[in-house]
């Protein structure tokens, strides 16, 4: 899919090579990265026509990450029971559900500059979730 749209040379050998380093290491940083590229490769490399691509490589790649996060903590010999996946499959879900809605929204959104008033709003409002992020944290110990 890389291919398709145009990411080529060193930006495919550097993701084979993360591919490498995340199937040796499972529980390193890679994976992470593993998930991101792709779709950052996607949106730097097209005009923005790639959105089902991006988002098709954000839901896989985060089953990457999840799977190479329990590949870390299952001895390799060990069996996995169907029923101990459910919680994680609930989470992931539930992580996918509000970043699929939120990319619904984007493309919504109008291409182009956005008056500053609303960008002044948009800033105000994002720094009063992180603002009361920080108070429930802190509400908690």
């Amino acid at each position: 899919m890389l291919t398709a749209a145009g990411v080529e040379g060193p930006a495919l050998v550097l993701y084979l090579l993360l591919a490498v380093v995340a199937a040796a290491i499972p529980a390193s940083a890679a994976a992470i990265l593993l998930v991101a590229y792709p779709a950052g490769a996607l949106v730097f490399a097209t005009d923005g026509t790639w959105w089902p691509g991006v988002l098709a490589l954000v839901v896989l790649l985060h089953l990457v990450h999840v799977l190479c996060a329990y590949a870390a903590l299952v001895p390799l010999r060990s069996r996995v029971h169907p029923e101990a996946l459910r919680a994680p499959a609930k989470r992931f879900v539930l992580v996918q559900l509000p970043v699929l809605a939120l990319a619904g929204l984007v493309t919504l959104l109008p291409a182009g500059r956005t008056d500053a008033p609303v960008e002044v709003i948009g800033l105000a409002c994002a720094l009063g979730l992180a603002a009361g992020a920080v108070l429930l944290l802190r509400r908690g110990r």
